[in-house]
């Protein structure tokens, strides 16, 4: 360990905030000051990728540096065991103060408080209970997760309070070092805020939402959820109306990271401190005529998500005028956290530091980036749970149960010019990204092609082969022959 003080590390993490929408990654409508200014400071990559587009198997990665694959965690049952690596419970291990606020969907419930230092609850009565007015089943915007309104006044909700908890935790006279993990619910649905969010957006001068691709072009899990949600029968003023309280949740979002940062400069700690904020996953938010995500699909409204880093003032960063456009994946996350907060190597880990990139040292970062999803056929036991048609989850839930290959296991492998799906039960998916970026043509059956596609299945096995598995530092056979010895064995 370097003599040098160890760097706090701030970790501000929305659900379901796709990359592209915010302002510093080129999105010229929608309003995210906070974020913008964070980006001046540091560091905007517009070209981060999810290594799974639904919340637990993304976090059990992100927190790793490890692909799904590699331990199991490609479900929404299946989270770390105690056996495990977890960056929170690493940065506690190595001397730092770890508050942890919002949800949780990475570790075992009954591990959180082990983790952490302090696993952070807002107090009765500092949330606001305003709700919109409920919705019925039968009513043709119920499974499009719109609510709309929440109140005609800005209120202070969970992430809010969540954000509030920190925020007095810098004030506090902290000790340092210390990590505060905001792992926050907006702006995951369902779609509502409250004013002056709800209406901050003009719903007829929003950017264009992408058409719904012709039959085929996508897997049949995105068409069958789309048909058992109801989503037909939606207008384009409907997606509009998603659209803007979507972006109308991101600014509500955006002003609690500025309460946040001021805070730091405040509270003295924004020079020794790295900022990181990044989603698990994004949105359709009325995409291909769509809204939530699907375990199985990889379009970049899914597996593309904002990363803005700051970095602490004894890491000298070039001033920049725009976005860094490397690819990126978030298990990068992990190995720059690890980077900074020196964590001792004790398990393989697949992550690449974030550092010399953002130093400007170098321009390139990866060739291709990864992201996997869906369920072998006969493996009913990495299904959600079954629930009732009432349910604002049912059509997704229930798809994965009614139709197992439609959800089948897939994975992506994208470069800047090329995205390829491979599909183990249905038709493969190829998009040249330079003449297609929204993704409305799969090109996998065209012969010209042929090579590309052969160079993608190659790179695919590369990778699966490198990653596919790892072996815990700790050695075993020592353990096995003091055993032997105390039991007086002898080896074989």
């Amino acid at each position: 360990m370097s003599t040098r003080k160890l760097p706090n590390i701030v970790i501000f993490n929305p659900d379901q905030w796709r990359g592209k929408d915010v302002g510093c990654l080129g999105n010229t409508v929608i309003r995210t000051p906070h974020t913008d200014q964070l980006a001046s400071e540091g560091i905007a990559f517009s070209n981060c990728f999810v290594q799974n587009t639904v919340c637990v198997p993304s976090r059990c990665s992100f927190m790793t540096g490890w692909y799904p694959h590699v331990r199991g965690h490609r479900t929404m049952n299946h989270m770390l065991s105690p056996d495990e690596p977890f960056l929170l419970k690493q940065l506690k291990d190595q001397g730092y103060f770890v508050w942890w606020g919002g949800k949780n969907d990475v570790v075992r419930p009954e591990e959180q408080n082990n983790v952490c230092s302090l696993r952070y609850k807002p107090e009765r009565g500092t949330v606001d209970p305003a709700k919109p007015p409920a919705m019925d089943v039968d009513d043709r915007l119920f499974y499009s997760h719109y609510r709309g309104k929440v109140a005609d006044h800005t209120i202070v909700n969970n992430d809010d309070a969540l954000v509030n908890g920190a925020i007095e935790f810098l004030r506090s006279n902290p000790p340092e070092p210390f990590c505060i993990c905001l792992t926050l619910h907006d702006p995951h649905v369902p779609f509502q805020v409250d004013e002056p969010y709800f209406s901050m957006y003009d719903r007829n001068a929003l950017p264009p939402i992408l058409p719904q691709p012709a039959e085929g072009t996508k897997s049949r899990h995105l068409t069958e959820i789309r048909d058992r949600m109801g989503l037909n029968r939606l207008e384009d003023a409907d997606f509009r109306e998603i659209l803007a309280v979507y972006y109308g949740m991101i600014s509500k979002v955006d002003a609690s990271l500025g309460r946040l940062t001021d805070a730091m400069r405040e509270a003295g700690h924004w020079d020794d401190s790295a900022v990181f904020v990044f989603s698990d996953h994004g949105e359709y938010a009325g995409d291909y005529k769509m809204v939530e995500k699907s375990q199985n699909a990889f379009d970049d409204d899914l597996t593309k998500v904002p990363l803005i880093v700051k970095l602490p003032a004894h890491v000298p960063v070039p001033k920049r005028d725009k976005p860094v456009d490397a690819l990126v994946e978030l298990v990068d996350f992990y190995a720059t956290v690890a980077d900074l907060a020196e964590l001792p190597e004790r398990h393989t880990q697949f992550g690449k530091s974030l550092i010399p990139l953002s130093k400007g040292e170098t321009t390139e970062h990866r060739e291709q980036v990864f992201c996997e999803g869906g369920a072998l056929a006969a493996e009913p036991h990495t299904h959600e749970q079954r629930n009732r048609q009432d349910n604002v989850y049912w059509p997704r839930v229930s798809m994965q149960n009614d139709d197992v290959l439609a959800h089948g296991k897939s994975v992506m492998i994208r470069t800047k010019e090329w995205k390829y799906v491979k599909r183990l039960y249905e038709q493969d998916e190829l998009y040249d990204l330079r003449n297609d970026p929204d993704e409305l043509h799969n090109v996998i059956a065209d012969p010209a092609h042929r090579s590309v596609r052969r160079d993608m299945v190659a790179r695919l096995a590369r990778w699966y082969l490198e990653t596919i598995d790892i072996v815990p530092f700790e050695p075993v056979l020592p353990k096995l022959e003091k055993i032997w010895e105390t039991q007086g064995g002898a080896k074989a």
